[in-house]
């Protein structure tokens, strides 16, 4: 029987919603918290099921940055299969059972991605309706961290960059997109199977990329990542399109750009 990790990662307060993600004990299913902090009185938050409980492994960590912590998480995982969560997350009756059904059915795949959708039921994205394999980031929606389950052949071979996502110093989001370009670039076998495993009130952030500096270096800094110095002529073209559309001004636009570029030749 393959075994799995579920990959908790959690910030300061958070820590106190996580005893909810939990659900009954199943046999091949072990969480793993990855708790950071920035101040030791949250130490005193942890609730005490963690220790109540044989399948619940706790580890803290002071610091802070989501891709940092879900990097230290991985360090940790030992079973067949991994995947992350966030700690407002939720899963159902039948996650766990859908993931073991479906990598025994698919022996040849590295990385399954699944769908979510909010506390009601919405789906969270327009989610296509057919199962196919990804050779990158899709053309039709945004894969988040949460949807992906990975064998744990995976983390010897794509980890997250900690230069990007929430917490980061400089770069608030994209570390879904450079793990993606990442995994592709490793020859992963990645497919989509049109199957909930998960619920949620996440805010995807790259949605704000008209509004949010954090956001628009984060592009910026992808499209380096990507393209090496040929970003700045994509860059370009991308804020004259967006400000003709009305959608941003162009100056302020092309100057959060260009910070995520420069910040990558900085720091590569």
């Amino acid at each position: 029987m393959k075994t799995l990790d579920v990959l908790i990662c959690t910030f300061n307060k958070g820590i106190v919603r996580v005893g909810e993600l939990l659900r009954e004990p199943m046999e091949g299913v072990q969480y793993i918290v990855s708790y950071q902090y920035n101040d030791e009185r949250y130490l005193d938050l942890i609730p005490e099921v963690f220790s109540e409980r044989d399948d619940v492994v706790l580890f803290e960590h002071r610091g802070q940055g989501l891709s940092a912590n879900r990097n230290l998480a991985l360090e940790k995982s030992k079973a067949d299969l991994y995947m992350f969560a966030d700690d407002d997350e939720r899963f159902t009756a039948e996650t766990f059972q859908t993931i073991f059904d479906t990598f025994d059915a698919n022996p040849d795949i590295d990385v399954a991605f699944f769908t979510a959708t909010t506390y009601t039921g919405k789906p969270l994205k327009n989610y296509p309706t057919e199962e196919f394999l990804m050779n990158g980031m899709p053309q039709t929606y945004d894969i988040s961290t949460i949807e992906m389950v990975c064998r744990s052949s995976v983390k010897q071979k794509v980890r997250f960059d900690e230069r990007f996502g929430l917490g980061a110093q400089f770069l608030t989001c994209g570390e879904e997109e450079i793990w993606m370009y990442d995994a592709a670039k490793a020859g992963l076998t990645m497919r989509f199977f049109p199957k909930k495993t998960v619920e949620t009130s996440t805010l995807l952030k790259r949605r704000m990329i008209f509004v949010d500096a954090g956001v628009q270096r984060s592009y910026g800094a992808q499209e380096y990542y990507r393209r090496g110095s040929k970003a700045y002529l994509s860059c370009l073209h991308f804020a004259l399109r967006a400000a003709g559309k009305r959608q941003c001004h162009f100056w302020p636009m092309m100057k959060h750009l260009a910070e995520g570029i420069r910040y990558m030749q900085k720091t590569r």
